[in-house]
């Protein structure tokens, strides 16, 4: 059985002024990851109203739920800048720029952890 000739791929003999393309769709789509992230933070701190209304003290949950909706808000603001630095280090054939995102938004979700463990330990020790 004989097998197939392969046909060996060549690259463009001209460079063109854009960058490739699948560059700019991998950008979008982490712009999309850190939106549905917002989304998903801001619908926690409604959940957290809707659910669990007297959390350790009345106060807690609204305050629980504030910061989670800031958080969410920060987040899609943020993943917009983010996506616009490296939109332009992209066409600019720079490399990307170093991101404190990721960092940031873990540090604001754990502090909100540890608010609410506190405040269901307040709940707990209550009963």
């Amino acid at each position: 059985m004989s097998r197939p000739s392969l046909t060996p791929v060549s690259l463009p003999a001209e460079q063109s002024e854009h960058p490739d393309y699948r560059f700019t769709l991998a950008n979008e789509r982490t712009l999309l990851a850190w939106l549905r992230t917002g989304l998903a933070i801001v619908a926690g701190g409604v959940a957290v109203v809707t659910y669990a209304p007297d959390l350790g003290t009345p106060w807690a949950s609204s305050a629980v739920a504030v910061a989670l909706v800031l958080i969410g808000l920060g987040t899609s603001l943020a993943g917009y800048r983010h996506w616009h630095a490296n939109e332009r280090a992209i066409r600019a054939g720079e490399p990307l720029p170093h991101s404190w995102l990721m960092p940031t938004v873990s540090a604001a979700i754990a502090g909100v952890v540890v608010v609410v463990a506190v405040l269901v330990g307040i709940e707990v020790l209550d009963q």
